[in-house]
């Protein structure tokens, strides 16, 4: 995989926090992360998802989820039953880096 552009906007989640995506268009690739316990950089996977620009104002209009787990039940939906606008909600379960997320497809019958 390709590293990502900069910048990079990583989401960092809280446990408990559900959050709701409008997901434009979405992209895989790799980034380098410096852990902020000392540990190493290393290479991680990395989903960005872009987003309309009324849910994030700010510049980049996208988020980084970085989280592996999140990447690889992200991924699979993603894949296989995405659409351009497709709104999913994310809840996170627990604490970084042992977070554990819930997602959610909402049909569009509920936008």
């Amino acid at each position: 995989m390709a590293e990502l552009e900069r910048p990079y906007e990583i989401y960092e989640w809280k446990d408990g926090e559900r959050r709701e995506f409008t997901i434009e268009r979405w992209e895989e690739g790799d980034l380098e992360i410096h852990p902020r316990d000392g540990r190493p950089p290393k290479m991680i996977k990395v989903l960005r998802i872009h987003v309309p620009v009324e849910e994030k104002p700010e510049f980049p209009h996208y988020w980084d989820l970085t989280s592996s787990r999140l990447f690889a039940q992200l991924r699979t939906i993603l894949r296989t039953r995405w659409r351009r606008g497709q709104r999913v909600q994310v809840t996170a379960i627990g604490r970084a880096p042992r977070t554990h997320f819930s997602v959610t497809w909402i049909p569009e019958a509920l936008r």
